[in-house]
Formats: structure tokens, sequence, C-alpha cells
């Protein structure tokens, strides 16, 4: 079973591809706010290292934010077109999941700072507890609260991201949707 990874919340672009959940190849590519003149391009560079086309994908997995704006919807975008074209399931992460799945302590807060604030997504036993988004402010007095370790980046793990997912069920391509502050929020009750 053949799967490609897409990851686009953050400058560096992460396009995997796996063969039954063993990662075949990876690329990662920094973007100046140029996804979209990488994202493809590696898809398809990536593929033809492994004499594999399109119609050979049996799911996509694509990372749904929370991250850079143009590159979430990007990545999402490109992940729903080649599942609905294709007829494969797309599976959806968060990046705070994704961040989580490559760092192996089991209790941590995983961040993602963003203008306004941070992301953060509490993990005990590695379990997500609690997602929240919080003015800087509040981030800090949350996160010396919290008393775990902290992470705001890692080098993705796509094997144990693969593997996270493996009981998850996909979602229809034309469903799948990204994961913004407004969403967070409405997680929170707000």
């Amino acid at each position: 079973m053949k799967t490609l990874f897409i990851s686009t919340y953050d400058e560096l672009v992460t396009i995997a591809l796996l063969d039954n959940g063993k990662e075949l190849s990876k690329k990662e590519k920094l973007s100046n706010r140029s996804h979209s003149m990488i994202l493809v391009p590696t898809i398809e560079e990536i593929l033809k290292e492994n004499n594999i086309d399109t119609k050979d994908l049996n799911e996509v997995i694509v990372v749904s934010g929370p991250g850079s704006f143009t590159g979430v919807r990007l990545g999402i975008t490109v992940a729903k077109t080649l599942a609905y074209t294709l007829s494969i399931p797309i599976k959806t992460i968060t990046s705070i999941e994704a961040l989580a799945c490559s760092i192996e302590e089991k209790d941590k807060l995983i961040t993602i700072d963003d203008p306004k604030g941070k992301y953060i997504g509490k993990f005990v036993d590695n379990h997500l507890e609690e997602l929240v988004y919080l003015n800087e402010e509040a981030a800090n007095s949350y996160i010396q609260a919290a008393k775990l370790n902290v992470y705001n980046k890692a080098v993705l793990n796509i094997e144990n991201i693969y593997n996270y997912l493996i009981n998850v069920d996909p979602t229809p391509a034309h469903a799948v949707k990204a994961l913004y502050i407004k969403g967070i929020e409405a997680l929170n009750g707000k």
C-alpha cells in the first residue's frame, strides 16, 4: 500500500512516500513563502525517484494545521485533489499531533507560534488531552502551570505518524478542512 504524506504547515515543506507504513523516501524543502512553487514539483520528484505513478497511490495523509494559513491551504488542496481524482482515502493529522508523534517523550506540551499567540497541545501518556489557542501572556502562564517540557519543532517521524493514524477512519476528500484559530476556539467553547 503506497501512502503519500504532505506537510506544508510551516516553512519546511515535507513530502514522504511510504509503502505499507515503511518510509521509502522523504524530501524536505525550505520555503520562503513559495510553497506553491515547491509542493507539486516535490511530489512529482519523489514519485519519479521511486518509479511510482500517481495512479499507484493508495492513500494520502495531510497535515491540516494549525500553521501557515497559505501553506496549510495549499497542502490540503493538493491532497484533496489527489484523493478525489484518484478515488483514494485521505487522512488528516494536526501539526500539533504530527509533532507529538515525532517526539518520544510521553508527557509534553507542543506549541506552534502565531502572530497573536500560541496553539498548545497538552499530551499525557502520548494522548492529546487538551488543545487550546491562547494569547502570549495566557500561553506563558499555561506553560508554567503545566510543568511539562515544551516542544515547538521536531523532525517529522513519518512512520510514527502513519502508525498513529492506522486505526483512524479516512475523511471524505470534500470534507477535509484546515484547522485555524477559530476552529480551536470552537473546540474550547468560545
